[in-house]
């Protein structure tokens, strides 16, 4: 609906103008009304009409004065003028500021309603004519975008590059988070659009690569860009996902930059929880590799042992040197499910195999399965650890050095060190040596010794394993090793002690090295 305004210095000459038209009919609405020329000049400063109506003799300022002086100030609405038959003087100088409608007093209603209906389908013709022209102007700019993005050569070179013309240029993707419908996930990345063709040297467009808006920054500097794509992230947390390109110089390698943002777009997996991923954040995350099996030893050890605070510690580290290898996501899903296997093996041994089914069962590993980031399944690996490690290993009133040799006697078939142990429970190594040999009575390497050879004795009484199997089971990995440590506190070597306890005739001990 058009906004029409009403200035005449005549109360009656107004009041009948409002009476005698159908304004709604023409899709028309009066806004206000001037009492002379001053007033009315304010009023269509203040209103912005789309139609002014002006008497053309008024007190102080006339009625093509006070067009004049709007035009002058930026007014481009149109105007009708009410004059008589002695005021066609004035016709010639309304002429030159655009005014086409006279309109003869007394007013005639009829001639009134078909100089507003002109004048409004002059308007609506020329405001179609401008949303035509600014669709094809947009057109071609997307088109022109596109083929920078793209590397169209033949694009390029036909299309105009004179509004490129800035120190350098960064390209960004933006895609959807959640796997919503494809109507859903265009509708948000429209909305996303409209958002950044409000910000200045912004350039938004959907390129051919599917479900994705682009963005071109033009003349931005990249601490600048970053931060305010971070802004947007932010802003949408939890529903798109930003990869940013290297920033160029030349508006020939913008497609260098495109490339790079789509190339980062297969690490989502591994960084949908930064919301905004660049080069640089790649490569810092790569700035060194961490031993993946190393890690799962201390999220297990730091579960047991109850540490919270160094168990999620653990899981995050855990999560850096997956990011550290650049794994595709499928492969890190098989890591953690391996990992998490390998835990529930060792609480399985030490807690039951039914007590830890609740926690890391099947179920458990689905879940991993259908994640759909990294960070997902570091958030499931610490809730779940932290309720198995409180339903089981709950800190209670035993002293740290009861914990420690709780410790040893859960994981004596692990390769235990006192340095590794220092670690786990946040020791000096040379300071819990002389602190466990106070509690105990024994040097450390004595007390492991001592738990090792008495389940390696239980074992071989069973009559179920071979020599060298027991070895490995109580964490001997050299079996020379294991018979002169055996020995040197049963008496006997293993053999001679397993054919002892089965009844077995030994009236000689057997060497060692003769065992299979």
């Amino acid at each position: 609906m058009l906004k029409v305004l009403l200035v005449d210095d005549e109360p009656n000459v107004r009041q009948g103008v409002r009476m005698m038209i159908p304004w709604e009919e023409l899709d028309l609405e009066v806004i206000g009304e001037g009492e002379d020329g001053d007033d009315g000049l304010e009023k269509i400063m203040a209103l912005s009409p789309d139609i002014v109506i002006a008497d053309v003799k008024m007190p102080g300022m006339t009625g093509i004065k006070m067009i004049e002086a709007a035009q002058s100030r930026g007014y481009e609405g149109k105007c009708l003028i009410l004059s008589g038959y002695s005021d066609f003087s004035y016709a010639k100088e309304a002429m030159s500021l655009g005014v086409k409608q006279f309109i003869l007093k007394p007013v005639d209603e009829d001639e009134l309603i078909e100089s507003l209906k002109s004048v409004r389908d002059e308007i609506l013709s020329h405001r179609q004519d401008e949303i035509t022209m600014q669709k094809g102007s947009k057109y071609m700019n997307e088109q022109l975008l596109r083929a920078l993005l793209l590397g169209d050569s033949a694009a390029i070179d036909s299309g105009d590059l004179s509004v490129y013309n800035y120190p350098c240029y960064s390209a960004a993707i933006i895609t959807a988070v959640k796997e919503t419908d494809a109507d859903e996930k265009a509708a948000l990345l429209e909305a996303v659009k409209l958002r950044l063709e409000r910000e200045a040297d912004i350039e938004a467009v959907t390129p051919e690569l599917g479900g994705t808006t682009a963005m071109l920054f033009k003349g931005w500097e990249r601490k600048s860009m970053i931060s305010f794509l971070t802004d947007l992230s932010k802003e949408l947390w939890g529903k798109i996902f930003i990869t940013a390109g290297k920033t160029v110089s030349s508006v020939y390698d913008i497609r260098e930059s495109y490339t790079e943002a789509v190339s980062l777009l297969k690490s989502r997996f591994l960084y949908l929880h930064r919301g905004v991923v660049t080069s640089e954040t790649v490569n810092n995350m790569r700035d060194g590799e961490s031993e993946i099996n190393g890690l799962i030893d201390q999220i297990y050890s730091y579960a047991e042992i109850n540490d919270i605070d160094k168990l999620n510690s653990a899981i995050e580290r855990f999560q850096s040197a997956l990011c550290s290898n650049g794994y595709a996501a499928e492969r890190i899903k098989a890591v953690c499910i391996t990992a998490v296997m390998d835990i529930r093996s060792r609480f399985s041994k030490s807690i039951g195999e039914k007590k830890t089914e609740p926690f890391l069962g099947e179920e458990f590993i689905a879940k991993i399965s259908e994640k759909t980031s990294l960070f997902d399944i570091t958030e499931l690996l610490k809730k779940t650890l932290t309720e198995l490690s409180c339903t089981y290993f709950g800190r209670t009133t035993k002293s740290n050095m009861e914990r420690v040799v709780q410790y040893i006697q859960s994981n004596y078939s692990r390769e235990l060190r006192l340095e590794m142990l220092a670690g786990i429970f946040g020791y000096n190594s040379a300071y819990l040596g002389k602190v466990f040999h106070r509690y105990t009575g024994e040097n450390f390497n004595n007390y492991l010794d001592r738990i090792r050879i008495t389940e390696a004795k239980r074992l071989l009484a069973m009559d179920e394993y071979k020599v060298y199997e027991v070895a490995e089971m109580v964490g001997y990995t050299n079996i020379n090793y294991f018979h002169n440590k055996f020995k040197k506190y049963v008496g006997v070597s293993p053999l001679n002690y397993k054919r002892r306890c089965t009844g077995e005739n030994s009236a000689e001990e057997t060497d060692e090295t003769e065992e299979e």
